[in-house]
């Protein structure tokens, strides 16, 4: 499971605590029901927003996905046509051997 959704979670079940929590303290204000109710909602809302997070998060790396398949397609094609234009040269004709120059012969010093 990733950090994002351990933290969503973990946000999910400290909401519901407090508003439990809060409604418990104050028995004039609501009911148990409404308490219940209250904190329904909440966990709910959380879980909507913790679920367009992730399907943003899924759809941020699905394109990343597909930006790193077609920067290497482009990269292999790269590597292709420089083998190609390698291999060319090699089997292309051969630059003539430069010929040796006739040896000098050396005079003695006199």
């Amino acid at each position: 499971m990733s950090n994002f959704m351990k933290t969503a979670i973990a946000v999910i079940v400290i909401a519901v605590v407090l508003v439990i929590g809060y409604r418990m303290m104050n028995p004039e204000d609501t009911t148990m029901e409404d308490a219940m109710d209250q904190a329904g909602e909440a966990a709910t809302d959380a879980m909507d927003a913790a679920g367009e997070a992730a399907s943003d998060a899924m759809g941020a790396t699905e394109e990343a996905a597909e930006d790193a398949a077609e920067a290497t397609g482009e990269a292999m094609e790269d590597a292709g046509a420089a083998m190609e234009d390698a291999g060319e040269e090699m089997s292309g004709e051969e630059a003539p051997a430069e010929e040796a120059a006739p040896m000098e012969e050396e005079t003695p010093a006199e």
